[in-house]
């Protein structure tokens, strides 16, 4: 499929709307969206016939969908709602001995802030990384905030707010060096950029950004040195591996608590999420398909057509268009309109963007075109 194909799968742009807000959500697609409807339509038709093999394609086929697109083998992922709650798993399933301190950066979002604040009532000290004057944190400042007491440096591959993109191999290399687990949120970059788990010890991301898949549904990767050292959270009956419940044995309780389910699948503790996993895998399928490296080469190309022609209007961006350092998001600003100001402008139009900090934040996908791209341009104030 080209390019085109796969942007008719989005039947809202139909409408003549044009939406720039997928490091927000991102609109299901038709094809996404029957691969979760459609199962679940024939198991309210037949569930007897349908059920078993809708639950082999909620749990080990969607698995095996998401670790197609990571390049990863299926056993080292878990299901979970969203980058929060792998977030907190990780966080309150470490053992943090006393004099343990957790590094993350200042203009992380929420997600990546507050599981480790939750932290300081165990003792545990925060640190965080001051950005520099462009508003970023720069590995070599990462590093001097590490110790041999740093436990975990949790970071953002893509930060929010203007899309800059860390160094996540130099932060494996120094987190090697220390003994220190690198938790990655990812959900800003995976889906528009090629992600390489190398020296990665967890990586958690949600569905429904640059993944195109819906909300409430994610997945959180772990390294075997972590899996390891963490605890489950949360223990339900699908967190262990013998579970006794069985016809005519109901109610009968075990003496003592059954061994846990090896690898992340352990942090599973009950029912997955069926209509979220379903889409959530054809997403990834639909990615991999197409290829991240080849996703990102068509939003570097869109991005460079916007700036060129939004920069006869006095436009600029001050995300960082270095080739380690960009992603799929713009932060745009104008010397005499403010950033509320183009927002209105543009949603006059139909175009859909959102402020963050004191710019736009321009996040298109790869099925967005040049003509999305141009009527932007033409709606900009």
């Amino acid at each position: 499929m080209n390019f085109d194909d796969y942007r008719a799968l989005w039947p809202y742009l139909e409408t003549g709307e044009i939406w720039l807000q997928h490091a927000g959500v991102t609109p299901l697609n038709t094809r996404v969206a029957a691969a979760a409807s459609e199962p679940m339509a024939a198991f309210s038709r037949a569930p007897a016939a349908t059920y078993p093999e809708l639950w082999k394609a909620v749990t080990d086929d969607a698995r095996r969908a998401v670790a197609g697109l990571l390049d990863c083998p299926a056993t080292r992922l878990a299901f979970i709602r969203n980058t929060s709650t792998g977030l907190a798993l990780v966080a309150e399933g470490l053992s943090w001995p006393a004099g343990s301190n957790v590094v993350t950066l200042s203009g992380e979002f929420p997600s990546n802030r507050l599981p480790w604040r939750y932290l300081e009532r165990r003792g545990v000290e925060v640190r965080t990384v001051a950005a520099n004057a462009a508003g970023h944190c720069p590995t070599d400042a990462i590093a001097a905030a590490l110790d041999d007491q740093t436990r975990v440096l949790a970071v953002s591959w893509v930060q929010f707010l203007d899309g800059y993109r860390q160094d996540l191999a130099a932060l494996a290399d120094l987190c090697a060096r220390r003994g220190t687990f690198l938790v990655v949120d990812a959900i800003q970059g995976l889906g528009a950029l090629p992600l390489d788990l190398d020296g990665l010890d967890a990586v958690v991301c949600g569905g429904h950004k640059w993944l195109c898949g819906p909300e409430g549904a994610g997945f959180m990767y772990l390294s075997e040195r972590l899996d390891a050292a963490l605890e489950p959270v949360l223990v339900g009956w699908h967190t262990v591996g013998s579970w006794t419940f069985r016809a005519g044995a109901e109610v009968r309780a075990e003496a003592v608590l059954p061994p846990f389910k090896p690898g992340p699948e352990r942090f599973e503790e009950g029912t997955p999420n069926a209509w979220g996993n379903l889409a959530l895998a054809e997403a990834a399928r639909m990615l991999t398909e197409i290829g991240p490296a080849r996703i990102a080469e068509r939003l570097f190309a869109w991005q460079d057509a916007f700036l060129e022609a939004a920069a006869a209007k006095g436009y600029t961006t001050s995300s960082s268009l270095e080739p380690g350092e960009r992603s799929g998001i713009l932060a745009l600003t104008h010397p005499r309109h403010s950033a509320a100001q183009i927002v209105d402008a543009l949603a006059a139009a139909r175009i859909t963007t959102v402020q963050r900090g004191a710019a736009v934040r321009l996040a298109p996908h790869f099925y967005n075109n040049e003509s999305d791209a141009q009527r932007t341009v033409d709606a900009l104030p």
